[in-house]
């Protein structure tokens, strides 16, 4: 018989190589890369872009732009070598290209890359740098830095009393 075969009464064959059923392929059962956010995916600022105010994110962000304000990541901060940040950064991890003019507080490991400018204090759990970072400031690593859920202002307990304590007990 021929392919063209002009039987028109034969029941057309099932193709010799059906399509399967979908498999779970060997990358969908392993193990995912862990990721502050669910979806995996990051906030992008890109070149030209400027924000003004404070940034906060419960993800990873990447600044190509510029950012004047305190940005606040539970996960990492990427900032490219044309990116600015003008204020505080403080995160769980952070990569740095470009120039932050505030004080870096990261929870476990800051990456300084050698385009890096740093004006301002760092706190970190680990450090590493390249050679020809640009860095004025004071630096503590070691030490478990954290990062705030959200800022709270320091506010005196009501009642509280601001003077030396006195003893109640006399006699």
């Amino acid at each position: 018989m021929s392919i063209f075969s002009s039987n028109k009464d034969t029941k057309p064959e099932a193709p010799s190589n059906p399509s399967p059923a979908p498999r779970p392929t060997p990358t969908a059962t392993a193990a995912p890369t862990p990721s502050p956010t669910r979806s995996g995916g990051s906030t992008i600022i890109s070149q030209g872009t400027q924000i003004d105010g404070n940034v906060k994110i419960e993800g990873n962000i990447q600044i190509e732009g510029v950012v004047k304000g305190t940005l606040t990541s539970k996960g990492k901060v990427v900032i490219g070598s044309a990116g600015t940040v003008e204020g505080d950064v403080l995160c769980q991890h952070a990569e740095i290209s470009g120039k932050v003019d505030g004080k870096l507080k990261v929870a476990d490991i800051l990456f300084l890359k050698s385009s890096a400018k740093v004006d301002g204090d760092i706190q970190t759990g680990k450090l590493v740098m390249e050679s020809g970072v640009q860095f004025n400031g004071n630096c503590s690593m070691g030490t478990a830095a954290t990062v705030p859920a959200s800022p709270k202002p320091a506010t005196p307990t009501p009642g509280a009393s601001t003077s030396a304590p006195s003893s109640s007990n006399a006699g």
